[in-house]
C-alpha cells in the first residue's frame, strides 16, 4: 500500500483562506482580482479590469496620458469601494512598467493613495521575480525560462525547481510593439536581438513558460486551430504545451495578418494585438531555442500570493489543494478522501509522489461527482477533468482524471480524444483507479466504519477482498460485480475472505 507522505496531506490543502485581493496597475490594463478558496490554490471570486492604456505613447511623451490616468483612477475608485463593501482587508496594490518609466508616474500613484489604496511601485527585477513565483506556484518542479509579456515590458527570468535565477526587463510590451514593428520586421528583429544580447546570458534548449494576457490569447488561438483540425475537449490554455516548431509556424502566420476573425475566448482588443505579440514570439523562439512552450495562467498576481505563504504551505501539492478545495464544496471531506485513497492503493502499485498526488486528486473528484445528479455524473465529471481550471496538472494528468471518472462509472471505453492526451498505459492505470473506487463505493457507501473493516490486496496472483465481521453483510451482488470487473481489468482471479469472530470463511 502506498503510504501517505507529508507533502500530500489533504488537511493543509483544504484550509480555506480569507478573501485576498490584488490590484495590478499595468501599462495596458488596471485589474482587480479577489481570491478565495484554498490558500495553496486560490480561486478567483471577482475579476474586473479597466483598459486604461497608461503606457500608450509613453516612448514618445515620457508621461502617462491624462485621459488614461482619468480612466484608471475611475476604475481604481470603484475597486476601492468594492473592496470596502465586500469586507476584503488583505489587499495588495502594485504598479508595473508604465508608472515606473513615466516622469509623472509618482504623482499618479499619489492620486491613487488618495483613494485609500497603498500602491507599491515594482522594479523590473521585482516584477520578473513575482511572475517567476507565479509559475513556480503553478508548476512546482518547473525548470526553464519565464517570459511575462505586459503592456509596457517583457520580463525574462530563469527558474530551476523553485529557485529563481537571472532576470531582465526589456521595453518590448504590447503597447510598444506596433511602433517597434513599424520600421519593418528586419529592423524589429535586429532591435530585439540587440536588447536581448546585451542583457541576457540564459541557456538555450530550456522550456519557455509564457505568462500574460497576450500569450494566453495566443494559446487560445492555438487551441482553436486544434479544435478545427479535429474534435478536442480541451479549451483551458493553462498548462498547454506546444512544440517550438508548431508554435513558431502559428506565430509566423499570425504576425502577417492584419485582421483576424473572432475566436471564442479572445476579446477584440487581444485579438487586434495578437499579430504583434506573435511577431515577438517568433523572435523569442529564434533567440532562446526553447525545448517546448508552456502557457501559464498564473503570473505576477498569483506570485504575490504565493510569496505570502509560509514554506510548509508552499510545499503543498497544488493539484491536491485545487481539487481538494473544489471537492469540499460537494461535501467530500479530506478524511473520507484519504480513507478511500488508502483503501484503493494496493491495486495501484508503487507511485511517485506526483503520481500519487494525481491518484488522490482523481479519487476526490470522483467522490465529488457522486454527489451530483445521477444522469449528469459521467459527463459532468469528464468536463471537470478535461475543461476545469486545475493547478499543477498537464494533459496526461487531465486524461487520467477523465479515465478515472470513466472507470468509476463502470465503463472501460475511453473517447479517442482522451487517448490522444496520454500513453495507453497511463489511461489503463487510471481506469483501474476508477474501478477500485467504484468497488469501494458499492461496498462501503462512504461509511467510515465499513471502509475501516474491509480491504483489498493483490496476493498470490489474486485480488483478495477481506471483510471483517461488522462489514460482512455488505458483500452483495452489486459489490461482487464491481469486484469481478476490477479483477478482470487487472487480469487477476479474485476471492473474498470474511473474518468472523472465531473463524475465517473464504467465498469463491
Amino acid at each position: 500500500m502506498n503510504a501517505p507522505f507529508p507533502i500530500l496531506s489533504l488537511e493543509g490543502s483544504q484550509t480555506m483562506s480569507e478573501r485576498r485581493a490584488i490590484i495590478d496597475i499595468g501599462s495596458n490594463t488596471v485589474r482587480l482580482v479577489v481570491y478565495g478558496g484554498p490558500r495553496r490554490a486560490p480561486t478567483v471570486v471577482l475579476n474586473e479590469k479597466v483598459s486604461a492604456k497608461l503606457g500608450k505613447d509613453l516612448d514618445r511623451t515620457g508621461m502617462l496620458p491624462e485621459k488614461a490616468m482619468g480612466a484608471a483612477l475611475a476604475g481604481l475608485g470603484r475597486f476601492a469601494a468594492l473592496l470596502r463593501l465586500l469586507g476584503v482587508a488583505d489587499v495588495q496594490t502594485v504598479a508595473t512598467a508604465a508608472t515606473r518609466d513615466a516622469s509623472n508616474g509618482g504623482a499618479f500613484l499619489d492620486r491613487v493613495r488618495a483613494l485609500g489604496l497603498s500602491p507599491r511601485q515594482l522594479t523590473g527585477e521585482e516584477e520578473a521575480h513575482a511572475s517567476a513565483l507565479g509559475v513556480i506556484g503553478a508548476f512546482p518542479e518547473a525548470r526553464g525560462i519565464v517570459a511575462d509579456l505586459g503592456g509596457g515590458s517583457l520580463e525574462l527570468v530563469r527558474i530551476d525547481g523553485g529557485t529563481i535565477g537571472h532576470g531582465i526587463s526589456l521595453p518590448f510590451g504590447t503597447l510598444r510593439l506596433p511602433d517597434l514593428r513599424g520600421s519593418g520586421e528586419r529592423r524589429f528583429a535586429s532591435r530585439f536581438d540587440g536588447a536581448l544580447g546585451t542583457a541576457w546570458n540564459g541557456q538555450a534548449g530550456l522550456p519557455l513558460f509564457l505568462v500574460g494576457g497576450s500569450w494566453r490569447a495566443f494559446s487560445r488561438y492555438a487551441l482553436h486551430l486544434e479544435t478545427q483540425a479535429h474534435a478536442s475537449q480541451l479549451d483551458d490554455p493553462h498548462g498547454l504545451e506546444l512544440e517550438p516548431e508548431a508554435a513558431r509556424r502559428i506565430a509566423a502566420t499570425l504576425a502577417r495578418e492584419f485582421t483576424l476573425a473572432p475566436v471564442p475566448g479572445i476579446s477584440g482588443s487581444r485579438l487586434n494585438a495578437l499579430p504583434d505579440a506573435a511577431a515577438l514570439l517568433v523572435q523569442l523562439i529564434d533567440a532562446l531555442q526553447p525545448s517546448s512552450l508552456v502557457f501559464s495562467s498564473w503570473g505576477l498576481r498569483e506570485g504575490l500570493l504565493y510569496a505570502g505563504l509560509d514554506p510548509a504551505a508552499q510545499r503543498e501539492d497544488p493539484l491536491l489543494a485545487s481539487i481538494g478545495g473544489f471537492a469540499q464544496r460537494y461535501g467530500v471531506t479530506h478524511s473520507l478522501a484519504m480513507m478511500v485513497s488508502n483503501w484503493t492503493a494496493p491495486v495501484s502499485g508503487y507511485l511517485t509522489d506526483r503520481a500519487e498526488a494525481l491518484r488522490w486528486s482523481a479519487t476526490m473528484l470522483t467522490l465529488a461527482a457522486q454527489r451530483t445528479e445521477p444522469n449528469l455524473r459521467r459527463d459532468e465529471g469528464l468536463d471537470w477533468a478535461l475543461r476545469k481550471r486545475w493547478i499543477g496538472i498537464e494533459n496526461q494528468g487531465r486524461a487520467q482524471l477523465a479515465a478515472t471518472m470513466i472507470g468509476n462509472s463502470g465503463a472501460i471505453e475511453v473517447p479517442p480524444d482522451v487517448f490522444e492526451l496520454a500513453p495507453p498505459e497511463a489511461i489503463r492505470e487510471a481506469i483501474g483507479w476508477g474501478l477500485a473506487t467504484r468497488l469501494c463505493r458499492k461496498l462501503c457507501a462512504g461509511a467510515a466504519p465499513a471502509i475501516a473493516n474491509s480491504s483489498i490486496a493483490v496476493t498470490g496472483g489474486k485480488l483478495v477482498l477481506t471483510l471483517r465481521e461488522p462489514a460482512a453483510p455488505l458483500y452483495t451482488d452489486s459489490a461482487a460485480r464491481s469486484l469481478k470487473l476490477l479483477a478482470d481489468w487487472l487480469g487477476l482471479q479474485f476471492s473474498v475472505n470474511v473474518e468472523l469472530a472465531a473463524s475465517l470463511r473464504t467465498l469463491a
